[in-house]
């Protein structure tokens, strides 16, 4: 008889939970800053600002920039740009070929795009790539990789811990310029046919992997059939992860789930005003 998934995984999760609990009790030396890229487009303005709504919201004690990569096939509006600008000002939007993450043409677009964020940026400075299906509710996993020592730092726990999930991972930019030079002396498609790697997440696993970094692969990432399992999120699921990762066809549910865990009164008003930008 096959265990259920639940029990499977408890053994990881009382594993993680310690080590999770360990290393937030490290005190923090230098601040890092968090330089977070977004890939997105104009059909996808309102889950990205619901995302963006969600860090705003929940990483107040964070240092972060934000850094859009807007779809050239179908680009942010001028009106789009400006509302994500007046959420967070100061964000960096960047037309970018299509980066979704499948086959070597688009993730070597996504890695391009880590490159360019690591620019100028210190070695222990984070450079995360997080989907517009996400939305945070409280900053425990920023504070836990701004103390990790870790080069990559990622969800696996819906994957068997088997790679960083995509949806939401973290590198530090001193592990971002080392994989863009070793990208420099070999074929980034010849690496991933070898290795029969097709998603850009499985793809960061294993460039961090084959140049010797420190991986940590974490429990912080909810998906929606534990949502609905759990009824909503309740204080445990709020403790046990920090965002949700709607993997879904039906994306309104990100919006009806940030409406209805997330905001009330007068923000809930200005949060469904602004996504009626066109």
């Amino acid at each position: 008889m096959r265990m259920p998934t639940r029990l499977s995984q408890l053994p990881r999760f009382v594993q993680q939970v310690a080590q999770r609990t360990a290393i937030l009790r490290r005190k923090v030396g230098r601040r890092p800053t968090f330089r977070l890229c977004y890939f997105s487009c104009r059909s996808h303005f309102r889950f990205l600002y619901c995302a963006l709504h969600s860090l705003k919201q929940s990483a107040r004690n964070i240092r972060f920039e934000v850094i859009v990569f807007s779809d050239t096939d179908q680009p942010l509006s001028a009106d789009q740009i400006a509302a994500l600008d007046e959420l967070i000002p100061g964000i960096r939007v960047i037309n970018w070929p299509k980066s979704i993450g499948w086959g070597p043409t688009q993730i070597g677009w996504i890695w391009k795009a880590y490159a360019l964020a690591a620019e100028g940026a210190a070695d222990d400075d984070v450079i995360a790539k997080v989907d517009s299906d996400v939305y945070f509710f409280n900053d425990r996993i920023f504070r836990a990789v701004e103390r990790s020592p870790a080069d990559l730092i990622g969800d696996g726990h819906f994957v068997g811990f088997n790679y960083c999930q995509g949806g939401c991972y973290f590198f530090r930019a001193s592990a971002i310029r080392e994989v863009s030079a070793f990208l420099e002396q070999r074929s980034l498609a010849d690496e991933l046919d070898v290795a029969g790697i097709h998603g850009e997440d499985v793809a960061a696993h294993h460039l961090a992997k084959s140049i010797g970094q420190r991986v940590w692969l974490t429990w912080f990432m909810m998906f929606p059939d534990e949502l609905r399992n759990a009824g909503g999120l309740s204080r445990w699921q709020r403790w046990k992860f920090s965002c949700l990762h709607f993997v879904m066809k039906n994306k309104d549910a990100m919006i009806e789930s940030y409406l209805q865990e997330m905001l009330e009164g007068a923000e809930r008003t200005r949060f469904l005003k602004a996504l009626d930008v066109a």
